[in-house]
């Protein structure tokens, strides 16, 4: 299923181990690693496993787009929805967190940031190859951080790429490097924040969006699985909410190239109401917010500026 490549690397870090998946392993498969994986020790490390996963030619499959784009709240018009190549993406996200290397088990990471760069405008049914690495560990206040890189390319030409932060809770943390995951702060005061949605979401949007997007991590998909990793109920996907908010905000035309950050501030308990809050940067730009009902508790908080094409 996979052959193993040589990559260069630079002098004094370690040499990156590359491998070419031309198939997926069934999720079964890749589930079954992930439980299996609940023994390991939870430890702190001084970096992450160097790993790259490639797959070399995925094409943009229309119907899962189209699942995709229906539970998030994009419309047609607005295209290949902006997050959707982190689904494409997510397979190789768990086999290099189910990896024998990788030092944490994969079921119960926290997903607490994500920055996307979308290059040029995406079409259903094209070509892409997908690359997955290991990137450097992050502070964090509630254990160890640690990022993931993905890159994605059409006929060698890089189209999208985004950095993902994961969290291990309860593990002593360290920092390779300082890595910023929030709103960067103009020079001027920024335009206060309106109300602008109200969004009701039910007991089984976890298990929807795990349907459409293949991120079955239990945390997301009853009150029984949630509590084994301390949570009170399922909580709702980091990326179901960055991608709802996106759908909200994006023009009713595709985009030529978009940047997005998101930090995911607290978890959104399922059933819930929440409430998005927005201001103005340009015509082309937002920063946004997530809050609860009374608008005082945050989820989310991010920043979407956008080229049309």
């Amino acid at each position: 299923m996979g052959m193993l490549l040589p990559s260069g690397s630079s002098p004094g870090s370690p040499r990156m181990r590359t491998v070419i998946l031309e198939a997926l392993p069934p999720p079964a498969k890749l589930y079954g690693r992930a439980l299996q994986g609940i023994f390991k020790r939870s430890e702190r490390v001084a970096e992450l496993p160097p790993l790259r996963l490639v797959r070399p030619s995925v094409a943009l499959d229309p119907e899962q787009i189209g699942r995709y784009a229906r539970v998030c709240g994009f419309i047609p018009e607005q295209g290949v929805p902006v997050t959707f190549p982190h689904v494409m993406a997510f397979p190789l996200h768990l086999m290099l967190l189910t990896d024998p290397a990788f030092p944490w088990p994969a079921m119960g990471l926290v997903h607490v940031s994500n920055s996307v760069h979308l290059r040029r405008t995406l079409h259903s049914g094209q070509a892409l190859r997908i690359e997955v690495e290991s990137g450097a560990l992050v502070a964090h206040d509630k254990g160890q951080a640690f990022t993931l890189h993905t890159r994605i390319y059409r006929g060698g030409e890089a189209v999208w790429d985004a950095d993902s932060v994961y969290l291990k809770r309860g593990v002593a943390g360290r920092a390779q490097a300082s890595v910023a995951h929030s709103v960067p702060q103009a020079d001027t005061t920024p335009p206060a924040l309106v109300r602008e949605a109200r969004w009701q979401l039910p007991a089984q949007l976890g298990r929807d969006y795990a349907k459409a997007s293949g991120d079955f991590n239990p945390i997301h998909l009853h009150a029984l699985s949630a509590k084994a990793f301390g949570f009170p109920r399922a909580i709702a996907h980091g990326m179901w909410t960055l991608g709802r908010t996106l759908a909200a905000l994006q023009p009713s035309k595709q985009l030529g190239a978009a940047n997005v950050q998101g930090d995911f501030k607290s978890p959104i308990l399922l059933p819930a109401e929440t409430t998005l809050w927005t201001a103005a940067l340009s015509a082309t730009g937002r920063d946004f917010e997530v809050r609860d009902l009374a608008g005082e508790r945050l989820h989310l908080r991010g920043r979407f500026e956008w080229e049309l094409p």
